[in-house]
């Protein structure tokens, strides 16, 4: 090869590696190869799959959301599920195969947004590695998605010319999938509404217009917005409508504002009220069946890292301050980009800022689920997709990819080092919904509603054996409950549940939750019952056997006790 030849063919990969398509691509072949290596690995108890399939089969069979089925979420959480079960059959494998295609278009988004700032396909795969590696709990791949997805509108919203038809067309898609939000998970939808709404607002202080321009084109965007959630809106209340349950469906909006407000305040003040890092008092009363927590995990505090007696600990714990210490200079950084923007004779000086602003926030909405909530690896996995791709847009938005600054240089070095600390953390973890699923399973399980998965010798010993017991004890149509959360049950058995909801735990009972769950079983008389003593909130409290004394004493005094299975699990069948 000759000198020429081999300059050409160095700009000709320099080309290419400048160009999208090639890089997008090998984005989706890894998630293809990745995901599909183990998507038939493993299924859990304590996770949202049973739920989804659950629920999305009995509103296949007509059952109606929120009259006789309690949801958790909206309706269209579920409404994909139940159409791909209506065309393919009742199929868990398959929903697990649909919650993966869900986080390989989070991961493009992920990579369309770093790219459209940096213009760095390279750069923009890396970071798209991220929520590609690590998607999140399994099932509810939604919620990454939703983070992605709406910081992406608003990116384009922001960089699209004010007043423009461009502009307005990115509210009307912003809007779009703004309704859609809702529709799925409504207290994301009340965060990014807070995020157009400041959008709007900010676009005042862009000079590339008259004042009075600028603010009809403020309430125009608004008014496109707000139109987009309605319209998506308008066919799921009209079914709703039609079949009965619209003013549940309408109800739920009010609920959820009232639940995050009081939530959001309770977590606050529990936080406040750890931040003196002394050790709790202790106290010979026993475990309440209310909890102290209100049903929040417990956060672990710095001391939590020097305390820490294994690496992984210690590991989970700097994970769980780090991004709050990362946003917040980031979050200052584009305020007082912005604010030095409104004196810039350059028309769109506010848009790189204020776009930087938009993600950082995005980035933010699914942060109090987990710092407040549950402070676990599950719920940080869940979060931080969209924290990545808000995090990594705005170091390149505000340093306006000049990588000579020392700031932006600094920024993406932390960012680097962030995102080592958390995959060596994250990917061995299978509750973040990883390739450690695949860990030790290697016999194939065959459970009805396509539970055909792969399972360690434990996993598969158990299942059978409460397989064989639930068709030596029952038939197709009888009832099977398991308390509190274990829905998986009565999806691999094929047997049905009475209960409304299928979630159950300390501090969601009523007072009266043991007298109504024993009528309910002298009512339906359930031939199988399911127990497990798990701390659900990670409390002794959150036990079964705490808050729930009364139901399971009925039930050891009237239901054969049959054995305790995968060192969890208590089988009862009916005398």
């Amino acid at each position: 090869m000759t000198r020429d030849q081999a300059t050409a063919a160095l700009r000709r990969c320099q080309a290419v590696a400048r160009t999208r398509l090639p890089w997008l691509l090998l984005l989706l072949a890894i998630a293809l190869c990745y995901y599909g290596s183990y998507y038939r690995h493993g299924i859990n108890f304590r996770d949202e799959g049973g739920t989804v399939a659950l629920d999305a089969k009995r509103l296949l069979e007509g059952q109606r959301p929120f009259l006789d089925v309690s949801l958790g979420y909206n309706v269209l959480w579920f409404y994909p599920v139940v159409a791909l079960f209506k065309i393919f059959g009742v199929s868990f494998v398959l929903l697990r195969a649909y919650c993966f295609v869900l986080s390989t278009l989070t991961a493009t988004l992920a990579f369309l947004a770093v790219e459209k700032v940096s213009r760095k396909p390279w750069l923009a795969f890396l970071v798209a590695l991220l929520p590609l590696l690590v998607p999140g709990m399994t099932f509810k791949n939604y919620m990454p998605l939703l983070a992605v997805a709406n910081s992406f509108c608003l990116l384009h919203g922001a960089l699209a010319p004010p007043g423009s038809r461009e502009s307005f067309w990115k509210s009307f898609a912003g809007g779009i999938v703004l309704g859609l939000t809702f529709l799925i998970r409504i207290d994301l939808g009340i965060f990014f509404t807070a995020l157009w709404l400041g959008f709007h607002l900010l676009r005042l202080l862009d000079r590339a217009l008259p004042i009075a321009r600028r603010s009809a084109t403020a309430l125009a965007g608004v008014a496109i917005v707000a139109g987009s959630v309605l319209l998506i809106h308008a066919p799921v209340y009209a079914d709703a409508k039609r079949r009965g349950f619209d003013h549940e469906f309408l109800a739920q909006y009010a609920s959820w504002v009232h639940s995050l407000t009081s939530s959001l305040h309770r977590g606050a003040k529990q936080t406040v009220a750890r931040l003196p890092d002394k050790p709790a008092p202790k106290t010979d009363k026993p475990a309440a069946a209310a909890p102290a927590n209100g049903g929040l995990l417990d956060r672990s505090a710095w001391r939590d890292f020097v305390d820490a007696k294994d690496a992984e600990h210690r590991e989970f714990v700097a994970l769980t301050f780090i991004p709050s210490l990362i946003l917040a200079p980031l979050v200052l950084w584009a305020l007082v980009a912005l604010a030095r923007s409104t004196f810039s004779r350059e028309p769109d000086a506010t848009r790189r800022p204020l776009a930087a602003l938009l993600m950082l926030g995005g980035a933010l909405t699914a942060f109090p689920q987990f710092f407040f909530f549950r402070p676990d690896p599950p719920h940080l996995s869940e979060f931080s997709p969209g924290y990545w791709t808000g995090a990594f847009t705005a170091v390149l938005l505000l340093g306006a990819l000049d990588f000579r600054r020392v700031w932006t240089y600094l920024a993406l070095i932390v960012l680097t080092l962030h995102a080592t600390l958390y995959l060596d953390r994250m990917l061995p973890d299978r509750w973040t919904g990883t390739i450690a699923a695949r860990k030790n399973r290697n016999k194939r399980f065959h459970g009805e509603n396509g539970v055909d998965v792969f399972l360690n010798t434990k996993e598969f010993n158990g299942l059978n054996q409460v397989q064989r017991l639930v068709r030596e004890h029952s038939q197709p149509g009888d009832y099977l409950v398991a308390y509190p959360y274990h829905p998986a049950f009565n999806l691999l058995t094929d047997r049905p549940t009475y209960e409304k909801d299928v979630y159950i735990d300390n501090a969601t009972r009523t007072a009266n939750w043991d007298a109504e769950a024993i009528a309910r079983m002298k009512q339906f008389q359930p031939t199988v019952i399911i127990l497990s003593d798990w701390d659900i909130n990670g409390t002794e409290a959150s036990r079964f056997s705490v808050w729930a004394t009364r139901t399971k004493t009925w039930i050891q005094n009237h239901y054969d006790y049959q054995g305790t299975y995968m060192d969890w699990y208590e089988v009862y069948t009916r005398r």
